[in-house]
């Protein structure tokens, strides 16, 4: 989940333009290195906070890093829209896109918000009309492409109101029990330590083997706790079937919810 740090200098040549830092699962990187690095080989450093909107380095907010940065708190929140960019170096005002609002709510998020209220009767209509995703096949999510996502003013404000810290401070305790939750049930955690300025996406830990990755997808759908896998593979990736790919087979990740599981 980072850079070899030893082999890095080896792969910049008169092309290289930037480095990508992303903080996967909402654990900060090393920030100091990739800053030193970027700043060593005079390149861009782009940082990808989609997992750890709310998460800080040294008091810092993550996603502010980067001479561009991306986060992502949809990920948190009951919204379904909601992207930040975020851009360290001066731009003229009239050089950048105007923000659009979207004033009306999809049909399906109006749906969905409403289900949200009744979680009992929405796990029993998803039991009886709907089949467990298929987590462990690697072609089976493909990012949906839109050419406009828009904002809307509702989602900017409940953006705006929230305690991060708040909400931070909860996820961090719900990732510790879910981390001892895990090694009883003999899972190996991605992450030895957890950050303590970090906001976490969700839960990460290897099975031994993609069987029993495939029993937690199923207690999962039964228990109405969406245990899944990530990320989505590109089709060089599954057919090369290398150590990345392997340890795809195993990943599988806990969502952190408002409530303890025990």
């Amino acid at each position: 989940m980072k850079p070899v740090w030893s082999s890095l200098d080896t792969k910049v040549n008169s092309r290289t333009r930037a480095i990508l830092m992303v903080h996967y699962f909402g654990q900060p990187q090393d920030i100091d290195k990739f800053l030193n690095f970027s700043r060593k080989h005079q390149l861009f450093l782009l940082e990808d906070n989609a997992h750890g909107h709310g998460g800080s380095f040294k008091g810092k907010e993550l996603g502010t890093f980067g001479h561009i940065g991306i986060s992502s708190p949809r990920k948190f929140l009951d919204i379904g829209d909601g992207g930040l960019l975020y851009l360290n170096n001066s731009y003229e005002e009239d050089s950048l896109p105007a923000l659009n609002y979207q004033e009306q709510e999809t049909n399906g998020g109006q749906i969905r918000k409403y289900l949200n209220k009744f979680p009992v009767a929405k796990h029993k209509l998803k039991l009886f009309f709907k089949k467990r995703p298929e987590y462990e096949n690697p072609r089976a999510f493909r990012e949906p492409y839109a050419e406009d996502l828009y904002l809307s003013r509702k989602s900017s404000l409940l953006i705006d109101s929230t305690d991060w810290k708040e909400i931070s401070k909860l996820r961090r305790k719900r990732f510790v029990e879910l981390q001892e939750i895990s090694v009883h049930g003999g899972l190996s955690p991605v992450f030895e330590n957890l950050s303590n300025e970090s906001n976490p996406w969700c839960f990460p830990a290897y099975a031994k083997d993609q069987e029993e990755a495939i029993h937690w997808f199923n207690w999962g759908w039964k228990n109405n706790i969406n245990v899944h896998s990530w990320p989505t593979l590109r089709e060089e990736q599954i057919l090369k079937e290398d150590n990345a790919f392997n340890r795809w087979k195993k990943l599988i990740c806990f969502p952190i919810s408002d409530q303890p599981y025990l």
